[in-house]
C-alpha cells in the first residue's frame, strides 16, 4: 500500500502549538517552584514552633525537679501534650531510642537537629534538644490533604493560564516570527519569470534560516536557468540544421515538377506538400525553442493592419471570401514583423480550420488593460468551441483536445502564446454564444512613447 500523505498544516499552526506548549510548561514550572517555596516555608515555620515547644517543655521540667522527678515525668508530658493537642505537636522524652515519657509516635532525632520522617499518615517534622542525658523531642505532621488539593489546583491553573496566554499571544508572535518567510513567499507568487531572472525572492531579511532558503532557491534557479538555456539552444540548433536541408529538398522537388518529362507527377506533388508541412513544423519548433531574448532583439514599429491585409491577400479566393476583416485601429505595436505575421497567420488559420466552412471574423481594435494602451486582435469562428477546463492547456506544445479530429501537430496555439509573451502581451479565450473567440492583447505603441 502506498504511504498515506499527512494533511499539510500551516507553519503558523505549529508555531502556535509550540507557543502554547512552551507557555504551559513555563506556567507549570513556575507553579512547581512556588509550591516548593511554600512547602519549604511551611516546614521552616513548623521548625520554629517545634523548637519553641522543646524550650517550653524544658522549662516545665525544670520547675518539677524538686520532687520525685522520674515519677512525675510522665504526668508532666501528659499535661503538656494535652495542652498543645490542638496544634498537632506531640512531645516526648527519649533516652537514646527509648521513650521515657510522652507520645511514642514522635520519632527519634539527634539533639539540636530537625528532621523529616515518613509515617503512614504522611510526613512528620521533628526537632530535638538535649536535656540532662536525655532528648526532648517535638514532632508535628506537615502533610495536610487540603494543602495538596491546593497544590494540585494551583498547578492545573498555572498550566491552563500559561496555555491560554500562549494561545492569545501566538497570533502576534506567529506574524512576527513568520513575517520574513511570508514576505518571501509573497514575492515568489507575485514574480513573473524573465529571461534574465527566473525567480524574484524579494528583499533580504535578517533571519538566518530564511536567508538559507533564499540562497538555496536562488542557486537552484540558476541551475534550472542554465538547463533551460542549454535545452533551448540545443533545440534551436537542431531545428536550424533541419531547416536548411528541408529547404534544399523542397527546391529540388519543385525543379523536378517543372521538368515536363517527370513520370510520377502526383507522387512528387505529395512529396512537395509533405516537405512543405515539415518545413513549417521545423520553423514553428525553431520559434518555440529560441529564448525570448533572442526573438525580441531588433524590434521595430509594426502596423498590424498592414500585416493583416497582406495576409488576407495571400489566401485563396475561397478562404478570403470567408474572412470578414474589421480594422477599427491601425494597430501600431513594437515587435518583429515576421513573428507578428506568424501570429496572425496561425490565429486566422485555426479559425478557418475549425469553423466548418462558416465565415470567421478577424478584428483589430484599441483597448486598455491595467491603465495601459493596448492593441487587441480578435478571431471569432463558428466552430465547436473549447471547454473551459482546456483553455489554458491548449497553449501548451503538442496538446490537442481531440487528437484525431483534424490534422496538425498541436503547435499553433503554443506558437501564438509564445509570440504574444515575447511581445509582452497575453492570449486568452473569451466566452461567446457559439463557436470560439480568441483574444490577443499586445502593448500599443504611441509616437509620444
Amino acid at each position: 500500500m502506498p504511504d498515506r500523505v499527512a494533511k499539510a498544516r500551516p507553519l503558523s499552526w505549529r508555531v502556535a502549538r509550540v507557543a502554547m506548549g512552551s507557555a504551559a510548561l513555563a506556567g507549570g514550572a513556575a507553579a512547581l517552584v512556588a509550591i516548593f517555596a511554600v512547602d519549604r516555608l511551611i516546614t521552616e515555620q513548623a521548625e520554629v514552633r517545634l523548637r519553641a515547644a522543646t524550650i517550653t517543655l524544658a522549662g516545665e521540667l525544670d520547675e518539677d525537679r524538686k520532687g520525685a522527678f522520674l515519677e512525675t515525668l510522665g504526668e508532666v508530658l501528659d499535661d503538656e501534650n494535652g495542652e498543645i493537642a490542638s496544634s498537632g505537636i506531640r512531645l516526648s522524652v527519649r533516652d537514646g531510642t527509648r521513650v521515657l515519657a510522652g507520645d511514642a509516635r514522635a520519632p527519634a532525632v539527634k539533639a539540636g537537629a530537625c528532621e523529616t520522617h515518613f509515617a503512614e499518615s504522611g510526613r512528620v517534622r521533628a526537632c530535638a534538644r538535649s536535656y540532662r542525658s536525655w532528648f526532648l523531642v517535638a514532632a508535628q505532621p506537615i502533610d495536610e490533604r487540603r494543602l495538596y488539593v491546593l497544590y494540585a489546583l494551583s498547578l492545573a491553573f498555572a498550566v491552563a493560564l500559561g496555555a491560554a496566554v500562549g494561545a492569545l499571544s501566538s497570533a502576534g508572535l506567529t506574524r512576527w516570527a513568520l513575517g520574513p518567510l511570508e514576505r518571501m513567499v509573497r514575492a515568489l507568487r507575485e514574480s513573473r519569470p524573465r529571461p534574465e531572472r527566473l525567480l524574484e525572492l524579494g528583499a533580504p531579511s535578517e533571519v538566518e534560516e530564511v536567508e538559507a532558503v533564499r540562497a538555496a532557491l536562488a542557486d537552484r534557479a540558476r541551475q534550472i536557468q542554465g538547463l533551460i538555456e542549454q535545452t533551448s539552444r540545443f533545440a534551436a540548433d537542431a531545428a536550424h540544421e533541419l531547416r536548411t536541408p528541408l529547404t534544399a529538398l523542397r527546391a529540388e522537388l519543385e525543379l523536378l515538377l517543372e521538368d515536363g518529362e517527370t513520370r510520377d507527377r502526383p507522387a512528387l506533388e505529395r512529396a512537395v506538400v509533405r516537405v512543405t508541412r515539415l518545413g513549417e513544423l521545423v520553423n514553428r519548433l525553431l520559434i518555440l525553442a529560441l529564448p525570448e531574448s533572442d526573438l525580441s532583439a531588433g524590434f521595430e514599429t509594426v502596423a498590424l493592419s498592414e500585416v493583416a491585409e497582406d495576409l488576407l491577400a495571400e489566401l485563396s479566393p475561397a478562404e478570403r471570401a470567408r474572412v470578414r476583416l474589421e480594422l477599427q485601429s491601425e494597430g501600431l505595436v513594437r515587435g518583429d514583423t515576421e513573428l507578428l505575421r506568424s501570429l496572425l497567420s496561425n490565429a486566422l488559420g485555426n479559425a478557418l480550420k475549425f469553423s466548418s466552412g462558416e465565415d470567421v471574423v478577424l478584428r483589430l481594435r484599441d483597448g486598455a488593460e491595467d491603465g495601459t494602451d493596448t492593441v487587441v486582435i480578435e478571431t471569432i469562428d463558428r466552430g465547436p468551441g473549447i471547454p473551459r477546463e482546456f483553455r489554458q492547456r491548449v497553449f501548451e506544445p503538442f496538446f490537442r483536445i481531440r487528437a484525431d479530429a483534424t490534422r496538425g501537430h498541436g503547435l499553433g496555439l503554443a506558437l501564438i502564446g509564445h509570440i504574444v509573451r515575447v511581445h509582452g502581451g497575453s492570449a486568452r479565450f473569451v466566452d461567446v454564444s457559439a463557436g470560439t473567440s480568441l483574444e490577443l492583447v499586445l502593448p500599443a505603441w504611441r509616437a509620444a512613447s
